[in-house]
């Protein structure tokens, strides 16, 4: 697997990376949060911007006037400045996708190269299909492309809460990501059983072997608790821990997280 090197942050083959979603509705919440890492084994700070979003009175008329977007800047400069060196990713995460944005595409795409531009983010979340569950090459390879003009790093999303794809299908999706320019492809999928989670581990060695870049592969669920730990030996780099609320089934919190990982790595 091709090394990732993000300002201080490296990904490689071996002990994935641990991200921690923020998940305040209020800057206020968002800014104790952040104090709250200061004191937690976390590498890498998601912010999920949908639930702040999500939280915000007559959002439209603030979007337009540009209220929302001058505030997501004083929050991630705030952020910067309380956590330093530390990598964000900038997450507005769909309603279809699991989350809780009710933008359209062109909103989202409007705030996520804001982040980029800002400087104050590493990574932003992309998702593959757009509204209306479609995948338009043209319109996401143009979103890409304005993101890395920022120097900013492009994680490619795409969830399936209910089923595991197969295998051929997961090898696809991420063929597809890399084609439109993503420097990590992530796909998080349903793991009914201990074969769904060791197929998106073998995924993972698969699309990783050689010159490749890293990937994000995560099975939810109980079933899907080993892809968050071992799938780092196997070219998944980065796993998602929650502070207090989780962002997907089967999220384990952080000090757990740094507990298994510590004793799988040095075992």
């Amino acid at each position: 697997m091709k090394k990732l090197v993000v300002g201080n942050l490296e990904l490689d083959m071996g002990r994935p990376k641990v991200a921690v979603p923020l998940t305040g509705k209020t800057h206020e919440e968002i800014i104790e949060q952040c104090k709250k890492l200061l004191d937690l084994p976390c590498d890498i700070i998601e912010w999920r911007v949908d639930f702040f979003l999500d939280n915000i009175e007559d959002l439209e008329r603030k979007l337009a006037i540009d209220e929302v977007h001058a505030e997501v800047i004083r929050i991630l400069d705030d952020i910067d400045y309380i956590t330093g060196s530390m990598p964000v990713i900038f997450t507005v995460r769909s309603k279809s996708q699991g989350g809780r944005c009710t933008l359209n595409k062109e909103q989202v795409y409007d705030l996520n190269s804001l982040a980029a531009q800002s400087q104050l983010v590493k990574f932003v979340d992309v998702e593959l299909f757009d509204d209306h569950n479609k995948v338009v090459r043209d319109v996401i390879v143009g979103h890409v492309d304005d993101i890395h003009s920022f120097g900013c790093k492009v994680i490619m999303s795409f969830h399936d809460f209910k089923s595991m794809p197969k295998s051929e299908e997961i090898l696809n999706i991420v063929d597809v990501m890399r084609s439109f320019g993503a420097d990590i492809a992530k796909v998080v999928a349903f793991a009914h059983n201990k074969k769904d989670a060791v197929n998106m581990i073998k995924c993972s060695n698969t699309l990783t072997q050689g010159d490749k870049d890293p990937v994000i592969l995560i099975g939810m669920g109980k079933n899907g608790l080993l892809t968050r730990i071992i799938g780092g030996q196997y070219g998944s780099a980065i796993t998602f821990a929650s502070l207090e609320e989780t962002t997907a089934h089967g999220q384990m919190d952080v000090k757990t997280v740094h507990r298994l990982l510590d004793e799988y790595y040095t075992a």
